[in-house]
């Protein structure tokens, strides 16, 4: 049996009209090199922020 890397999960709609959604705002921008930049946003999941820190800096643990 195969089994599948990515799975579709699909939740509920919720009436958003009743309260207001929550604005991500800049945490953190770090410079990675002459012109670029990471920029992580407050509202990102930490196993996110994890994977995008590894990245960057490759000898993270």
């Amino acid at each position: 049996m195969d089994k599948q890397d990515i799975v579709k999960v699909e939740m509920p709609q919720k009436d958003r009209s009743a309260a207001p959604q929550a604005t991500a705002t800049k945490a953190v921008q770090l410079r990675v090199g002459q012109n670029k930049s990471v920029i992580i946003y407050n509202r990102a999941n930490s196993y996110i922020v994890d994977a995008v820190l590894k990245a960057v800096f490759n000898n993270a643990h």
